[in-house]
C-alpha cells in the first residue's frame, strides 16, 4: 500500500497525465515578472523555456510550469500567468522527459496553438488541448514570416529513457526569418549534429541548455562551431534541488567565460532580435 501511495504521489508531483486540475490553482504566479513579451524578442522564463515573438507569432519552448517536475526539484520562482502566454501559436517540444514536457502545462495553452515534438512526446500532449504534429530531423513547419526546421539531438527521448541517441527521438529546432536565425539545442550532447547546424544554417543566435550533458568545454565548441555571435544559455533559475543549485553556479561561471558572446538573461528579461542579429535584413532582387 505504502508503495503505491508514494508511485501515485510521484506521478502527480512529476506532471502525469492524469493529475487533478485542482493542482493548478496551486501554482503561483506572478504577471510582474513575467509582463507581456515584446515584439520581435526572445524572452528568458526559466529553466528551458523561452518565449521567441517573431512579428507578433509566439513560439514558447519546453514549458514547465508545475510546482515540482520530481519530487527532488520544486519550483523556487512563480510561474508565467497565462495572460503571458494567451498568444502562442507554436510550442516545441524538444524530449519528453519531466523538466522538459509537462502534460498539466501544456493544457494551459490555447488549443489554437500547435505542439511541435518528436514521436516519443506525442503520447503525453493532453487531449483538448494544443494540436500536436509529429516532426524528424528535417521537417520544416511553416508559419508567417518563417520557418522551423527539426534538427537532430543527441540525448534520451523517451520519458524514462537514459540512452542517449540522435535518431529523432529527442530534437533541437531552427527558427528561420528573413532578419534571424535562432538555433535551440533542446538538451544535447556534443556531436557532429552540432556542426551540421552551423554549417547548413548559420545561426545568429544559439539557445543552449548547458546542462551536465553539454559540460563547459563542449558549450565552448558548439558556440565554435555553430559560428553564433550572441548565445542565451538555458536550464536553469525555476527548479531547486541539488541539480538545481548547480545549475545556477555553472551559468554563472558560463558567463564568465563566454564574456561578451553570452547574453545574461535573469528570467523575465527579454532581449530584442535587433540586438542579436549582425546581418541585414534579406532584399528581393
Amino acid at each position: 500500500m505504502l508503495w503505491a501511495i508514494l508511485v501515485v504521489g510521484t506521478l502527480a508531483l512529476a506532471g502525469g497525465a492524469g493529475c487533478a486540475p485542482a493542482l493548478l490553482s496551486r501554482e503561483r504566479t506572478d504577471p510582474r515578472l513575467y509582463p507581456e513579451p515584446p515584439r520581435d524578442a526572445i524572452t528568458f522564463w526559466g529553466h528551458a523555456c523561452v518565449y521567441v515573438d517573431i512579428a507578433g507569432f509566439g513560439i514558447v519552448t519546453d514549458p514547465v510550469f508545475g510546482p515540482r517536475y520530481s519530487p527532488f526539484h520544486g519550483r523556487v520562482i512563480p510561474a508565467p500567468p497565462p495572460g503571458a502566454y494567451d498568444q502562442t501559436s507554436v510550442i516545441l517540444i524538444s524530449h519528453a522527459h519531466q523538466d522538459h514536457l509537462q502534460p498539466r502545462t501544456l493544457g494551459q495553452f490555447p488549443r489554437s496553438a500547435v505542439v511541435l515534438c518528436p514521436a516519443p512526446s506525442a503520447r503525453y500532449v493532453p487531449e483538448g488541448g494544443p494540436g500536436v504534429r509529429v516532426m524528424r530531423p528535417g521537417d520544416v513547419y511553416r508559419f508567417p514570416g518563417g520557418s522551423i526546421i527539426a534538427v537532430a539531438a543527441r540525448h534520451p527521448g523517451g520519458r524514462s529513457s537514459l540512452k542517449a541517441r540522435s535518431d529523432g527521438r529527442a530534437l533541437g529546432y531552427v527558427i528561420r526569418t528573413p532578419r534571424s536565425t535562432i538555433y535551440y539545442s533542446g538538451d544535447t550532447e556534443y556531436f557532429p549534429g552540432i556542426e551540421r547546424v552551423g554549417s547548413a544554417y548559420r545561426p545568429d543566435v544559439a539557445i543552449l541548455n548547458a546542462t551536465r550533458h553539454l559540460p563547459t568545454p563542449d558549450v565552448v565548441h558548439a558556440v565554435f562551431s555553430l559560428g553564433v555571435s550572441k548565445v542565451i544559455l538555458t536550464h536553469w533559475g525555476a527548479y531547486d534541488g541539488p541539480t538545481g543549485r548547480k545549475a545556477l553556479r555553472r551559468h554563472e561561471e558560463l558567463l564568465a567565460l563566454l564574456g561578451p558572446v553570452a547574453l545574461p538573461l535573469d528570467v523575465g528579461e527579454s532581449v530584442a532580435l535587433s540586438g542579436v542579429v549582425e546581418r541585414p535584413p534579406a532584399t528581393s532582387r
